[in-house]
């Protein structure tokens, strides 16, 4: 498309995303569906509007769609004794993330949480060792599980890495036993224009997998100003919270075609969505707040980052 709006609707040659000062460019990954699910292609720029701290954004050139930067993966997997039944079903999917996810192109690494966390597979484009690593997964301490320290750990080991960065998340809907609060995480991710994806399960449902059919599908997006206060008040939980902040989707499975078919989902929303751009505004250090909307097109539904922050 020679447009200002990039659309990678089926290439694995994703874009970087980096909310940095430094790229000169804020890049805003959005994904567009009907009300059906079904993601919509064709928009141009001017269908968008953004809003940058209530102010209007003309969108400009995607300056790093030429470069074809690859997608840098991190893949955290809680592992506690909780997990177990999970984490059966999880084992089997490792052969889907480069072909699916990352492409020829990319890389994943794998972590682990319980009570501690764990590298197990550092960056790799080898479809071989992202199987080995997911397929090797051990079983941790009994329930604790650090989502919140994992979300900061990936962060840390993605921040010098070029490329797109994705985290995608495997494990139940809430922290359990983090040093780390929600308000960091989040204002973390943000920094380092990560976006954040989940393939959530109930331990305790998926060990009666066979006998409980399916969970419900992932709820619609909602734009939830403050993210902190709807987690402490019960409202949302600690994986939505994640997710709608940076612009991901959490795909709930029970059963093992539900988390291959969470895997697949993952693939085609990175494969498919628009990438906004526009320069950072100058002049104000801190958080700057995100509205993208599709003006006279109230029947789609929008997923979009929600924040950047400038230095």
């Amino acid at each position: 498309m020679k447009h200002c709006l990039i659309l990678c609707a089926v290439s694995v040659l994703a874009q970087d995303q980096s909310f940095r000062v430094e790229s000169r460019v804020v890049q805003v990954p959005v994904t567009v569906t009907d009300a059906k699910g079904h993601n919509v292609e064709g928009l141009t720029a001017r269908d968008f509007t953004v809003l940058d701290d209530n102010q209007p954004r003309q969108i400009t050139l995607d300056t790093f769609s030429t470069g074809a930067a690859p997608i840098t993966l991190v893949i955290a997997v809680q592992n506690s004794a909780i997990s177990a039944a999970a984490l059966a079903k999880i084992r089997r999917i490792g052969g889907m993330i480069q072909p699916l996810v990352i492409g020829r192109r990319g890389e994943a690494a794998v972590l682990t949480f319980d009570s501690d966390l764990a590298w197990t597979r550092d960056f790799t484009h080898s479809s071989d060792a992202i199987q080995i690593a997911i397929r090797g997964l051990t079983i941790g301490s009994p329930t604790q599980a650090r989502m919140f320290d994992a979300v900061l750990e990936a962060a840390d080991h993605m921040k010098q890495r070029p490329g797109r960065k994705v985290l995608l998340i495997l494990a139940e809907s809430r922290d359990r036993g983090s040093k780390a609060h929600l308000d960091e995480v989040l204002q973390t991710v943000e920094r380092e224009g990560i976006e954040i994806f989940a393939a959530s399960y109930s331990p305790y449902a998926s060990t009666f997998a066979d006998r409980s059919g399916e969970l419900p599908p992932p709820s619609e997006a909602n734009y939830l100003k403050v993210f902190t206060e709807l987690a402490r008040l019960g409202k949302t939980n600690d994986l939505r919270a994640l997710t709608q902040a940076t612009g991901g989707s959490d795909y709930p499975f029970l059963k093992q075609s539900t988390v291959e078919k969470a895997i697949e989902s993952l693939g085609v929303e990175v494969h498919s969505q628009y990438i906004l751009s526009f320069p950072p505004q100058s002049g104000r250090e801190g958080m700057h707040q995100i509205a993208v909307s599709l003006p006279g097109r109230g029947n789609l539904l929008i997923r979009a980052r929600q924040a950047y922050w400038t230095d």
